[in-house]
């Protein structure tokens, strides 16, 4: 849980409104086919647990994301869009900084 006071009280951020607000911003983005599915070795090896990872350090977020992007596109610039979409869109909704944001492209699709 991640919380910030101020004059009118304490307010409250579940790690499951980061992830649909981070999701829903992720989906949105010209170029991404979707989230990238775990794989077996991740699930024996318990690396990741989804393809979004959220954690906190000193009071900052920093987000890690696994996607597939379409085939033609500018992998560079849709990463460094993503970035900074994911970025804007999450401290604009909940006032607390993000340190940084990690895309990892697992796979490129055909559209």
């Amino acid at each position: 849980m991640l919380y910030m006071e101020n004059h009118i009280g304490r307010i409250t951020f579940s790690d499951t409104y980061l992830r649909q607000l981070t999701e829903q911003t992720v989906l949105q983005c010209f170029g991404v086919a979707g989230f990238a599915p775990l794989t077996l070795a991740d699930k024996l090896l318990d690396r990741r647990h989804s393809a979004i990872e959220i954690a906190t350090r000193n009071d900052q977020l920093m987000i890690s994301i696994h996607v597939r992007v379409i085939y033609g596109v500018n992998i560079p610039v849709v990463v460094r869009a993503l970035m900074h979409k994911i970025e804007f869109v999450i401290e604009d909704a909940v006032r607390i900084p993000v340190s940084h944001v990690r895309v990892y492209v697992d796979e490129v699709v055909e559209p």
